[in-house]
């Protein structure tokens, strides 16, 4: 397990805060202490970051205690030992899961009643439980990601979707079981 300098969470810190308020300066102490205060999801990624700098310098107690608040205060629960990439936005909070050995990678978004976790002890080659997400993937309200698979980059996982299995980058994904519905949109169609 590699130690996190405190340098590299803050900067995490600081790209999370720029995702929730879509700007591209960094806030003074009084702003982060204002979000904190007022948006669920920033309090809960915060709490998040703050446990897992902690667990990773195996300082007992302060990860047990960021958890505890995230989950009375936020609503939600994230394992402090989860590997959670920089600019991680929670758009609505309430009933959040992530499991204690999920990856997800930079500015990704999730939403209300999202889980992710194992799959009836489903375990892959590399003895992995849980998922691991790629960079810039948005996942809709009440989606399922369960199991030792792996979601591409650039994907959107439909609201409700429950994915058992491995998707490839840049697909949007939907139903139960969940299949790929069509090839994200370019940048052309994005803007219409």
């Amino acid at each position: 397990m590699e130690k996190l300098k405190i340098s590299v969470t803050l900067s995490h810190i600081f790209l999370d805060y720029k995702r929730f308020r879509n700007k591209e300066k960094k806030g003074s102490l009084f702003n982060y202490i204002y979000m904190f205060l007022n948006n669920a999801g920033f309090r809960a990624v915060l709490l998040y970051r703050l446990g897992h700098y902690f667990y990773l310098r195996k300082i007992p107690l302060i990860p047990g205690i960021c958890q505890r608040l995230m989950h009375h205060l936020c609503h939600c629960w994230i394992n402090v030992s989860a590997r959670i990439g920089p600019g991680f936005m929670i758009a609505h909070v309430g009933g959040i899961i992530i499991g204690g050995s999920t990856i997800i990678g930079k500015n990704c978004d999730i939403r209300q009643n999202v889980t992710f976790g194992g799959n009836f002890n489903k375990v892959s080659s590399d003895n992995r439980t849980q998922p691991i997400i790629g960079d810039n993937v948005s996942i809709c309200p009440g989606a399922v990601i369960v199991g030792p698979i792996k979601i591409g980059s650039n994907s959107i996982i439909g609201a409700n979707s429950v994915v058992t299995r491995d998707f490839p980058e840049n697909v949007i994904v939907s139903g139960n079981p969940a299949t790929i519905i069509k090839d994200r949109w370019d940048q052309n169609e994005r803007s219409l």
